[in-house]
C-alpha cells in the first residue's frame, strides 16, 4: 500500500465512527435553519451540517460551508471564517479539486496572518503544503512546511509538530527519498513516545513500516506492524477499523517479500475487519490485491473470483451513493413543503387577527405563495437535472457492463472452440505415441507436433489473458523511452525454439533507436508478429526483422517469405473480420493475435502497417513515436 493510503485509511476510519446519529442531528439542524435568521446561530448550524456531511458527501459539505462563509463575511466573524475556509478546502481536497482546495486554504492563512492567530496558522500552512504535495509541486510544499515548522516550534505545540513531521515524511516518500522520509517519521515517533500518545506512536510506526516495505526491507516493515499490533492489544484498541488498515499493510509487505501465503491470509483478515467496520474502500483494495496475487500465480479462476468481488463492491458504492442523493432530494422537498405550509398558516392567523386588512393579507399571502412556488419550481428543475445526470451515469455503466459481457462471450467462444481443438490434438498425439505398432520415426513426428501444439496453445492463452485483462481493467500503459534493440532481442529469444522447429533462420538488422511506448506492450506485439511469421513461413525459410526511422517515427518491420495474403484477406485483416488461418504445417490459432496487437499499439499511440503479396510473403511494421 502506498504512503498516501495511510491518510485515506484515517479518513475512512474517522468517517465510519461518525455515522450513528448523523441522520437525527441533521434533521434537527435543518429545522433550526428553517426558523433562524441570518445570525451567529444560523452560522453555527451551517458549520455543524457541513461537518456532518464532509466525509460521506463532500459536495453537500461544500454547499453548507460556502453558505456559512457568506454569513461569516457579513458578520465579520473572522475566526469562524478562517475555520470555514479550512473545512471547505478539506472537502475540495477529498473531491480532488486541488485548485479550489488551495484557494480556500490560502484564504484561511491570510485571515490567520492578519489576525495574528498563531495557534491556527501552523495547521493552515500544513494544509496548504499538503495540497502542493498532492499536485507534486515539491518546492512550494517544502516552503509551506518550513513556514509551519517555524510557527509550531515558536508555539511549542508538540502534537502539531508530530503532525508536521508525519506530512513531511509522506512528501519525501513520494519523491523516493526514503532516508529523508524515514528521518521525519522517526521524529514524529519520538514525539509520540515523549507525549505517551499511542495514536501518534502507531501512526508513525505504520508509516515507518511502509517506508521499509517500499525499500524492500520486508522484515523491518513486518517488525513495525507487529509493534503496532502489540500496542493496540495493550491499550485495548483492536477495533475492526484499525485492524483492517493494519492487516492490509501486512498483506502489502508479505506480497513485497513474495510470501504469498501470509499475504493472502493478511488480506483475508483485512477484508473480514473492513467488512464489519463498513470500510468498503479498504475491503475493495484487499480484493484487488488478492486478485493480483492469484494472477501472478496463474490461478486465473481465483483471480476472476476476487476481481468480481472488487467490481461488485465498486458497483455497490455507486448504488449507495445514488440512494443517499435521492434521500437528500426527498428531504429537501419535504422541507420546502413545510415552508409553504408555514407561509399559508401565518397568512390564515393574520387574517383572523385583523379582518379589516383581509384583502391586504390575502395579497401578501398570495405573493409569498407564488415566490415559494417559484423557488420550489427552480429546485425541482435543478433536481430533475441531477436525476438526468444520474441516468446518463447509469447508462454509461450499463454500456461498460455490456462491454464486459461481450468480453465474457468472446472468452467463452475462444475457449470452447479454439482451446478445445488443440487439447483434443494433444490427446490424440499422446495416445499414438504409446502405440507399440507405430514406427519410431513416426513417433518422433508426433512428438514434434505435440511440442508445436503446446507452444501454440500457450501463445493463445497468453494473448487471451492479456486481451481480457486489458478489456476488464481498461488499464493505462506506462509510456516511457524504450530501447528498440533490446526489445527485438528479447522477442526473438522468446520465439527461437518455435523457429528452430521449422528450421527457420531469423535475420536481424537492428539500429540503436529509442521510441516512446510501453515495454511489455511492444514485447507482446513483436512476439505475436514473429510467431505469425513463423506460422506462415515454409520449412527452411527465412524471416527478416529490421528497424528504420522516418521523420519523427520509428518502425520495426517483420518480413517473411511465406504464403502471403490476397488483397481481400488484407482488407479483412484491417477491418477485424479475418478468420483464423492454418499455418504451413497445419498450425492453428485463435484469430486473436493481430487483433490484440492492433489494440495494444493504439494504447501507446502506435500503429500496425501491413504489406503482403500472395505467394511471396508479408511484412508487418510497428510504427512508434520517436524520441526528440
Amino acid at each position: 500500500m502506498k504512503m498516501e493510503k495511510l491518510l485515506l485509511c484515517a479518513i475512512l476510519i474517522f468517517s465510519s465512527l461518525n455515522t450513528t446519529a448523523q441522520s437525527k442531528e441533521a434533521d434537527s439542524l435543518l429545522k433550526i435553519l428553517d426558523v433562524t435568521p441570518i445570525d451567529s446561530n444560523r452560522l453555527n448550524a451551517l458549520m455543524k451540517l457541513g461537518n456532518l456531511y464532509m466525509y460521506e458527501n463532500a459536495s453537500k459539505g461544500i454547499e453548507y460551508f460556502e453558505k456559512g462563509i457568506a454569513i461569516a463575511k457579513n458578520l465579520q466573524e473572522y475566526n469562524k471564517l478562517g475555520r470555514l475556509y479550512i473545512l471547505n478546502g478539506f472537502c475540495y481536497r477529498i473531491k480532488a479539486d486541488f485548485e479550489k482546495s488551495l484557494e480556500n486554504y490560502l484564504n484561511a492563512t491570510r485571515i490567520y496572518e492578519k489576525e495574528n492567530n498563531v495557534n491556527k496558522l501552523g495547521a493552515a500552512y500544513i494544509s496548504v503544503a499538503n495540497v502542493y504535495s498532492d499536485i507534486k509541486n515539491i518546492k512550494k510544499a517544502s516552503e509551506y512546511y518550513d513556514k509551519a515548522e517555524l510557527v509550531i516550534l515558536k508555539q511549542k505545540d508538540s502534537f502539531e509538530l508530530s503532525h508536521l513531521y508525519f506530512e513531511k515524511g509522506i512528501l519525501y516518500d513520494k519523491e523516493n527519498e526514503h532516508d529523508t522520509s524515514m528521518q521525519y517519521f522517526q521524529k514524529a515517533y519520538s514525539i509520540g513516545k515523549i507525549l505517551k500518545n499511542e495514536m501518534i506512536i502507531t501512526n508513525a510506526l505504520s508509516a515507518i513500516g511502509t517506508n521499509y516495505k517500499n525499500q524492500g526491507k520486508v522484515a523491518l516493515a513486518l517488525k513495525c506492524y507487529d509493534t503496532v499490533q502489540s500496542i493496540y492489544k495493550q491499550v485495548n484498541r483492536k477495533t475492526p477499523d484499525l485492524m483492517a488498515a493494519l492487516y492490509i499493510n501486512y498483506g502489502e509487505a508479505y506480497s513485497k517479500g513474495n510470501d504469498f501465503t501470509n499475504a493472502k491470509s493478511s488480506f483475508e483478515k483485512s477484508i473480514s475487519y473492513a467488512s464489519s467496520a463498513g470500510l468498503i474502500d479498504i475491503e475493495m483494495n484487499s480484493y484487488k490485491s488478492l486478485a493480483g496475487i492469484y494472477g501472478s500465480q496463474k490461478d486465473y479462476p481465483k483471480q476472476v473470483f476476487y476481481l468480481q468481488k472488487y467490481y461488485g463492491l465498486k458497483d455497490s458504492l455507486y448504488t449507495s451513493d445514488s440512494k443517499n442523493k435521492l434521500t437528500q432530494l426527498e428531504a429537501d422537498y419535504n422541507i420546502e413543503k413545510k415552508n409553504i405550509e408555514i407561509v399559508k398558516t401565518e397568512a390564515e392567523v393574520q387574517n383572523q387577527k385583523n379582518q379589516r386588512n383581509l384583502f391586504l393579507i390575502l395579497a401578501i399571502g398570495a405573493a409569498l405563495l407564488l415566490t415559494a412556488l417559484g423557488i420550489f419550481y427552480g429546485r425541482i428543475r435543478k433536481k430533475n437535472q441531477i436525476l438526468h445526470d444520474n441516468n446518463i451515469l447509469i447508462n454509461t455503466q450499463k454500456d461498460e457492463l455490456q462491454t464486459l459481457n461481450g468480453v465474457k462471450d468472446r472468452l467463452f467462444s475462444i475457449i470452447s472452440h479454439d482451446l478445445r481443438n488443440p487439447l483434443v490434438t494433444l490427446q490424440s498425439y499422446l495416445s499414438l505415441s504409446e502405440n507399440p505398432k507405430i514406427a519410431e520415426q513416426k513417433k518422433q513426428e508426433y512428438k514434434t507436433h505435440t511440442v508445436q501444439a503446446v507452444a501454440q496453445t500457450t501463445d493463445m492463452l497468453d494473448n487471451l489473458l492479456v486481451w481480457a485483462n486489458m478489456q476488464i481493467k481498461d488499464s493505462k500503459p506506462n509510456i516511457t523511452v524504450v530501447d528498440i534493440e533490446e526489445a527485438v532481442l528479447n522477442a526473438t529469444e522468446n520465439i527461437q525454439s518455435q523457429a528452430t522447429q521449422k528450421q527457420i533462420l531469423i535475420n536481424k538488422e537492428i539500429n540503436a533507436f529509442s521510441a516512446l511506448g510501453d515495454e511489455n506492450i511492444i514485447n507482446i506485439a513483436l512476439r505475436n508478429l514473429l510467431t505469425n511469421a513463423i506460422k506462415f513461413s515454409h520449412e527452411n525459410g527465412s524471416i527478416f526483422i529490421y528497424t528504420y526511422q522516418k521523420e519523427n517515427a520509428v518502425f520495426i518491420a517483420v518480413k517473411d517469405e511465406g504464403v502471403g495474403m490476397t488483397a481481400s484477406q488484407i482488407e479483412d485483416l484491417n477491418t477485424h473480420e479475418n478468420d483464423t488461418t492454418k499455418g504451413t504445417q497445419g498450425e492453428k490459432g485463435s484469430g486473436l493475435g493481430i487483433f490484440l496487437v492492433r489494440e495494444l499499439l493504439q494504447k501507446v499511440n502506435g500503429e500496425l502497417l501491413v504489406k503482403s503479396e500472395e505467394g511471396k510473403g508479408s511484412t508487418f511494421s510497428i510504427k512508434l513515436e520517436g524520441v526528440n
